[in-house]
């Protein structure tokens, strides 16, 4: 029998992109197939979000209906959880994530079964960070035909850009104004001359609240438009203030520049963890109801 690794594969763009770069690292290391669930996670979605990795050009094969992770709140799947919580690593066949557990979950994880189902978010590179120029390859959004958004996406990778993405919709906490100005700050006194460019989903917000500190700003369309745009866009930049959201934080790894600088939130609650050369910036959070 094939000895494979089955991503269950759910959430948004950005934790889809976690959640199989992870397991295609995991499947390198054990020398397993990959097989994607691209159905499970997907079962009870209370924001209508969709499987977007087929836009990709990724490796593996879709998982068929015998060997998906399965309904998360389902019957098969409860039984397989607690059942696989009981035995032995050597014989466990299924691995949820656990937020209170260090990377080695993941990364020392040795089973004797053929076929191993991963869930989780796996919101670090340390999950796949030896693989990192295969994942890079991999997880490269679709190019954009000859045109305007390729000349801008031309234009933002040979010039000083910045991206700074805004997150606010749904989300709580929330990254105040102080964070943003921080950072552009520490990039303005980094970088000299630089150009900003605002995605998100608030840039009203943005425009009223930050302060750029006279340096030159254009603000992008609302990030939720047309997503992956904004993401190739995002990624052409050769810097990048991110907000606590997976979406930029890919946007921000994907790309390789020699000079490349990234601020991130610096708060280690959060799962999602910073790449390890990125500049950590304290920010004051904004809980709402």
């Amino acid at each position: 029998m094939t000895r494979a690794v089955v991503a269950m594969i759910k959430g948004g763009l950005g934790n889809q992109l976690f959640a199989y770069a992870a397991a295609r690292a995991y499947a390198i290391r054990t020398r397993r197939d990959l097989w994607i669930d691209n159905v499970s996670g997907y079962k009870r979605d209370g924001y209508n979000r969709a499987y977007k990795l087929d836009l990709f050009p990724i490796a593996g094969t879709l998982a068929t209906p015998r060997w998906r992770v399965g309904d998360p709140k389902g019957l098969r799947h409860k039984t397989m959880r607690s059942f696989n919580k009981m035995l032995p690593q050597a014989f466990k066949s299924y691995l949820a994530e656990d937020g209170d557990q260090p990377e080695t979950q993941l990364t020392g994880f040795v089973t004797n079964r053929q076929v191993v189902r991963l869930n989780g978010y796996w919101q670090s590179e340390k999950y796949f960070f030896e693989r990192a120029s295969i994942i890079r390859k991999e997880l490269q959004p679709p190019p954009f035909p000859e045109g305007p958004d390729a000349d801008f996406e031309a234009m933002l990778g040979s010039t000083n850009s910045v991206f700074l993405h805004i997150r606010r919709d749904r989300y709580s906490p929330r990254l105040g104004s102080g964070y943003y100005e921080s950072s552009i700050g520490a990039a303005i006194s980094t970088l000299g001359s630089c150009h900003f460019y605002v995605f998100g989903d608030d840039l009203e917000w943005a425009q009223q609240y930050i302060d750029f500190q006279g340096a030159p700003v254009t603000y992008m369309s609302d990030s939720s438009s047309d997503e992956l745009r904004d993401f190739r866009l995002m990624a052409a930049c050769r810097h990048a203030i991110i907000a606590n959201s997976s979406f930029s934080w890919w946007a921000a790894w994907l790309r390789r520049h020699a000079d490349k600088r990234v601020w991130t939130p610096n708060d280690p609650g959060w799962p999602l963890k910073p790449a390890s050369e990125w500049t950590k910036v304290p920010n004051r959070l904004e809980h709402v109801s």
